[in-house]
């Protein structure tokens, strides 16, 4: 009996490995290769914010195919005969899409560089919900001209690492070495296609907003790394999309002509805010929620706004980012405009009420928080956050917080809500 729990317990805690192969040919095609430590009948994508990858993934051999599970939604790979496999490939299309809920599988530099986000690589044998824990050994092979980058890593032709099954990395490969010489606390990769003026603006704005949040939230434990690139669109969409992956900022600019965009009103102010908006996320240390997203958005909204007013920004501009976030917040439909919208009024409701007591408001409260889930990373965040926010201002504040946003929520589209908090 005691052998065979002993074998039960391994069995369940046992770790999945996964070999994940990614590479760049001198003609610029990109594959990825799989394989796995047993046959498989399926293979499911950790991450499936849609099921782009049915247009953009091309298995490399004829037996093998991409489809949508019609229960879970997911996306997956198997056999056309229903046969088990051990390893599959596919080609890939390592062009830009912007996906709403997730992090671009691809982003591209103008001077050949591209990124791409090891999070839409990773793949559950089987099932993505079994109690198997998996690991990925990835490894990046490049024309040796290329330098492969991740966070204080870099080497030429090929890259090798492993990860757990947490969102991922950003990997860079390209011509942009890694400059040892910059002493502002950042590894850069900047396309060289942006205006000058805004990659001024990048460089230039680093060293305040570090300052910034240095005082009033914890410090990073790791030097970060933003990358800044653009992809040009024919569908006549324009626009920007920014993220945190761990230690990593991503800054992507896509649409027409930068040139002309930079001469747009409030282009500056605006860029500002995207920036400030992102310095946030870095700092908050990954303590996302996608139950309640408003936590993090909103609060990173209102750090943003919170640094244009300490550098004396337009005022109009200001009063237009605020009206607007009132306008959505009382009538969209729309769970992320409301994440964004409504989550910035609420963060600057709580920063005022523990202003009160606490100079630096709402950032105190996310140091405490911050600080709180790196004790405890089991913790549930939302609980936590509701709890710090009472120790600051009162029970009843706390309480009249989380009935104004689960009302606001239950006004939402069925699908669009989210837990009460």
């Amino acid at each position: 009996m005691a052998i065979w729990l002993v074998a039960a317990w391994m069995k369940a805690n046992s770790v999945a490995v996964v070999d994940v192969a990614v590479s760049k040919t001198e003609q610029d095609e990109w594959f990825v290769a799989y394989h796995f430590e047993e046959v498989v009948e399926r293979v499911y994508f950790v991450r499936n914010p849609d099921s782009s990858r049915l247009q953009r993934w091309d298995p490399l051999e004829s037996g093998y195919y991409l489809a949508v599970d019609s229960e879970s939604g997911d996306e997956y790979v198997a056999r056309t005969d229903g046969a088990g496999f051990n390893s599959v490939a596919f080609q890939l299309d390592p062009t830009y899409i912007a996906l709403r809920k997730d992090y671009a599988p691809f982003s591209t530099f103008s001077d050949g560089g591209v990124s791409w986000f090891t999070g839409r690589f990773k793949v559950c044998p089987k099932s993505c919900s079994s109690a198997l824990a998996f690991s990925y050994n990835f490894s990046m092979q490049a024309p040796l001209r290329e330098h492969i980058r991740l966070p204080e890593q870099s080497e030429r032709g090929e890259l090798n690492w492993r990860e757990s099954a947490s969102d991922g990395q950003v990997v860079y490969v390209g011509p942009q070495a890694l400059d040892t010489s910059r002493q502002d606390g950042f590894e850069t990769i900047i396309d060289p296609i942006l205006p000058r003026s805004l990659q001024q603006r990048l460089r230039q704005d680093v060293p305040p907003l570090t300052a910034y949040f240095n005082q009033r939230m914890p410090p990073l434990s790791e030097r970060p790394m933003l990358l800044a690139s653009f992809s040009p669109t024919t569908d006549g969409r324009f626009g920007y999309q920014g993220g945190v992956v761990g230690n990593q900022m991503l800054l992507h600019w896509y649409g027409h002509s930068m040139a002309e965009r930079v001469t747009a009103p409030y282009f500056v102010e605006d860029t500002l805010w995207f920036i400030a908006h992102e310095f946030a996320h870095l700092y908050q240390a990954g303590q996302f929620s996608n139950e309640q997203a408003w936590i993090h958005e909103g609060a990173a909204e209102f750090m943003a706004l919170s640094y244009l007013r300490s550098i004396r920004t337009n005022s109009i501009y200001l009063n237009h980012r605020l009206q607007g976030a009132q306008a959505k917040c009382n009538t969209s439909q729309d769970s992320f405009e409301v994440h964004y919208a409504c989550g910035l009024l609420w963060a600057a409701d709580i920063d005022a009420q523990i202003q009160a007591t606490y100079p630096h408001g709402l950032f105190f409260l996310w140091y405490m928080y911050v600080q709180a889930l790196a004790d405890d990373p089991y913790a549930d965040a939302t609980q936590l956050y509701f709890e710090l926010l009472a120790q600051l201002t009162s029970e009843t504040f706390a309480q009249q917080m989380r009935t104004r946003v689960a009302l606001r929520y239950e006004q939402l589209p069925q699908q669009a809500q989210v837990p009460a908090p």
